[in-house]
């Protein structure tokens, strides 16, 4: 090559060099494709709260503050609650966390009385966090059953790691949970949204003479589940509280163990969590599994347990948090504990001996999510892995930008797809080493605007008035067989009585399929299998499916058992789904009945029927539990709110009749 010719040839490759580092990656933000709503972020309290407890109050409050004040500090307003077990008389093993990890039980003896008198330290930040935070949710979670009611006699594990939990001891560990949760709820106004009777339970890697508690339970954890959700309920704790697990360490774990529950365990469910320390491949697969049996998703314990790369470790958990959002949709994103020991762990350092602390550089980067993504936020669509997008309740849009590569990088946001959005965007902007600064707004043109990333930064970005957003159905295919025949594509399936039948619609996966149908038929599913049919079952079967962006499509399936002595009513036609009477009771009810109408409010039902008759309402779950019962006569107003985070069915019902039902969202 000559002279020139090399010239020629460096100066090209700058040109491609400059060129590719300026390139813009355009970014669709899609506000009709809308995913988990966001319920908050959070930490747990052991083991850090063990110490800080115990600093005087005036020292204590000003940590508090920080946690809970969402313009200046971290916002957070989730809060786990460690329910210790309390190690055997003379273990003095429970070292890790500077000592934090010996968490003091409720009932040191199996035939001594509660002592509430026990950790005082654990909750006098819990109440502290309560006055300060705005609808704080709090979760109750175990580590070990109390020393007396393990196989080894000590909290850390069982002997070899095996489950540690006797055989004969699953509902006095239920009790035991349980009863911690009513004094909390009864006695000091603190009610556990949820309890979760297990901690990194298939690891392995509890064992007797640890450093800190822990339980293996790798098998039977539906049995325990059902145990405690029956204890709830006995002790009328149940809806308001239930059961959340298995808070595996590894995503893949959470979800084979919540394919195995059954269906009575997940019926005490209304909640999957996991620990995302590792398996991040099945993020996508837990989510869709959860979503398709209605529970949330939380990731309740993160931590760089296995991290790997050199990238720093800030941005290295940025990465964990942005992809535990888009990628599992999780609704809670959840800290171990925010004041761990460990650098690498913590997000505040905290000098125990002096009772001050300060902020490690992690504090900035959680800062630069948790201000701008608030409880109540719906995050949308966004086509890049990088990014995130959420609307929230104040219908400002709040776009994150997250690279962790060498050099600048350039998005132009393309939010074309909403109705109305601000002409001005707010910039903050996280930097190494620990630095988060608000930076010069940026105009929105033509529904459009460019941003560059800092190598190695985070963009946090808002914009007020986004509004509109299309929201697309799902087809849907309707599928049936008869015993073990062909699949046909049908809505009208004709069968003798005895028969079997499986109606099995597409689409397939990656949504919720729920069913109604005659004599209060409700199945949560996609296949809905009969077996020896009768005439009673012949009618219309309407099938609702839920497609991960939240849109609905429905279908109806009409069964007739062909059965001479029993022909065949067609059904009088709801009122546009909102008053369904039997045909068979119509006749004598239709009079008494009257008009019917059940609206949502906010947390609100209005409910107007006839008077003078005998009305029943209820409200159930998905899964047929029920969760209110009143008696209505003419107009009423039902309390529903907290019934609003999930989907819930109303049924009103005359003499023993049903002649309303309804699902609500």
């Amino acid at each position: 090559m000559n002279v020139n010719n090399k010239l020629i040839f460096v100066a090209t490759v700058a040109v491609i060099a400059s060129s590719a580092a300026q390139a813009q990656t355009k970014v669709v933000v899609d506000p009709g494709k809308r995913y988990q709503q966001f319920e908050g972020w959070g930490t747990s309290l052991c083991w850090w709260a063990e110490l800080v407890g115990g600093w005087s109050e005036s020292n204590y409050s000003k940590l508090l503050d920080v946690i809970a004040d969402p313009d200046s500090g971290l916002g957070y307003n989730i809060f786990r609650y460690n329910i210790g077990g309390g190690d055997q008389p003379g273990h003095n093993h429970l070292t890790k966390g500077d000592g934090g990890a010996a968490v003091p039980g409720y009932k040191p003896t199996e035939n001594g009385d509660y002592d509430w008198t026990a950790d005082p330290n654990q909750r006098n930040v819990l109440f502290g966090l309560a006055k300060r935070v705005k609808n704080p949710i709090f979760e109750a979670f175990s580590n070990s059953p109390p020393w007396w009611m393990t196989n080894s006699g000590c909290v850390s594990g069982g002997v070899n790691g095996a489950d540690n939990l006797k055989s004969d001891y699953f509902d006095d560990f239920a009790d035991y949970l349980s009863e911690v949760a009513k004094h909390f709820k009864q006695e000091w106004g603190i009610t556990f949204r949820t309890i979760e009777p297990f901690n990194e339970p298939s690891a392995g890697w509890w064992k007797a003479k640890g450093d800190q508690e822990g339980c293996g339970f790798k098998n039977k954890q539906s049995e325990m589940i059902v145990e405690l959700g029956k204890a709830l309920k006995q002790k009328g704790l149940f809806p308001e509280t239930s059961v959340s697990a298995a808070d595996e360490s590894n995503i893949g774990d959470a979800l084979s163990r919540f394919n195995s529950y059954s269906a009575e365990a997940r019926s005490y469910m209304f909640q999957v969590n996991t620990h995302s320390y590792s398996g991040y491949d099945s993020r996508g697969k837990l989510y869709n599994a959860a979503f398709a049996a209605d529970k949330r998703v939380w990731q309740s314990e993160s931590g760089p347990l296995h991290r790997s790369g050199d990238l720093d470790i800030t941005l290295w958990m940025a990465d964990v948090i942005l992809h535990d959002l888009r990628d599992m949709h999780a609704s809670a994103w959840v800290d171990w504990q925010l004041s761990d020991p460990a650098e690498n762990w913590r997000t505040i350092a905290a000098d125990h001996k002096k009772q001050t602390f300060s902020y490690a550089p992690r504090f900035y980067m959680h800062a630069a999510f948790s201000r701008a993504i608030r409880p109540g936020s719906r995050f949308i669509d966004s086509d890049n892995s990088n990014t995130l997008a959420a609307i929230r309740d104040d219908s400002s849009l709040v776009l994150v930008a997250l690279n962790t590569g060498s050099s600048d990088a350039k998005y132009t946001f393309d939010l074309s797809k909403f109705e109305s959005i601000g002409n001005r965007v707010k910039v903050h902007r996280f930097t190494l080493p620990a630095a988060l600064k608000a930076d010069a707004d940026i105009s929105v043109s033509n529904k459009s605007f460019t941003v560059t990333a800092a190598a190695q930064s985070i963009v946090t970005m808002v914009i007020d008035n986004a509004t509109g957003g299309v929201c697309v159905p799902s087809e849907i295919i309707p599928y049936a067989k008869i015993h073990n025949g062909g699949w046909n594509e049908t809505t009208e399936v004709k069968v003798n009585p005895g028969d079997s039948l499986v109606i099995g619609p597409h689409p397939y996966d990656g949504g919720r399929w729920t069913w109604k149908g005659p004599n209060d038929f409700y199945y949560l599913g996609r296949e809905v299998r009969f077996k020896d049919l009768q005439w009673q079952s012949s009618g219309i079967y309407t099938g609702t499916y839920v497609n991960p962006y939240g849109c609905e499509s429905t279908v109806d399936i009409k069964v007739i058992v062909n059965d001479p002595e029993h022909p065949y009513v067609e059904p009088v036609n709801p009122d546009s789904g909102k008053v369904n009477i039997d045909p068979r009771i119509a006749t004598r009810t239709a009079q008494s009945v009257g008009k019917i109408s059940v609206t949502k409010i906010g947390g609100d039902l209005l409910v107007n029927v006839a008077k003078n008759a005998p009305y029943q309402l209820s409200i159930y779950d998905l899964q047929g539990t029920l969760l209110m019962r009143r008696q209505i006569d003419g107009t009423a107003t039902i309390p529903v709110e907290q019934f609003s985070y999930k989907p819930y069915v109303v049924k009103i019902n005359s003499t023993g009749n049903k002649v309303y039902q309804k699902i609500f969202r």
